[in-house]
């Protein structure tokens, strides 16, 4: 059984190694590894740790996360290193952050909250992720955040079942990509 801790930076190297693990097979060439860490990792740990947790096993190591920005206008002003590292892994790269953004963007007035959810596989199944996005949505609410959103794949069919079981509303199901978002008050 893992154990939900808020965010310590004695995690970060963990919980980019879950970043990876949960991605593609490509995932730790230079390249790949620049653009998931910028993209979808590094600044919600650097900016935003009061919204990052932790699941961390029994020997201190975290084995999966969620990881949230509380504030749309916030993440967009302070995510700009962030991006600009990202843009050195390619042009495809910087389209599908692009298009992320816009994504997101779009919905940020009803949902301004965002976030990233991973756990290592031999972690998965065992109510973890309920653990963590109660922990987050709990957070989120003493915050007063509106509402908090994701993007998925639109074939993945596990997550969105995982993200209905909440509340979340499939905003857009069209294309390669869902948004889904949760009113929080």
């Amino acid at each position: 059984m893992l154990e939900i801790k808020p965010y310590s930076p004695v995690y970060k190297e963990d919980m980019q190694k879950v970043c990876l693990n949960t991605a593609y097979a490509t995932a730790y060439e230079p390249v790949e590894r620049n653009y998931l860490l910028n993209s979808y990792c590094d600044y919600y740990v650097d900016n935003e740790p009061e919204t990052c947790f932790a699941a961390v096993d029994e020997n201190g190591t975290a084995q999966g996360y969620i990881i949230c920005a509380p504030d749309f206008k916030k993440f967009i002003k302070q995510a700009k290193p962030y991006i600009r590292q990202s843009k050195k892994s390619g042009f495809d790269h910087y389209c599908e952050g692009i298009a992320e953004r816009l994504a997101l963007r779009a919905f940020s007035r009803s949902y301004p909250a965002h976030f990233h959810i991973d756990i290592n596989g031999n972690f998965q199944g065992k109510g973890t992720g309920t653990q963590l996005m109660n922990t987050l949505l709990d957070t989120l609410k003493s915050k007063n955040v509106k509402g908090v959103m994701l993007i998925t794949g639109s074939g993945n069919v596990d997550a969105i079942r995982f993200y209905r079981r909440f509340g979340f509303k499939t905003v857009i199901g069209k294309g390669p990509a869902a948004v889904m978002g949760l009113k929080l008050r």
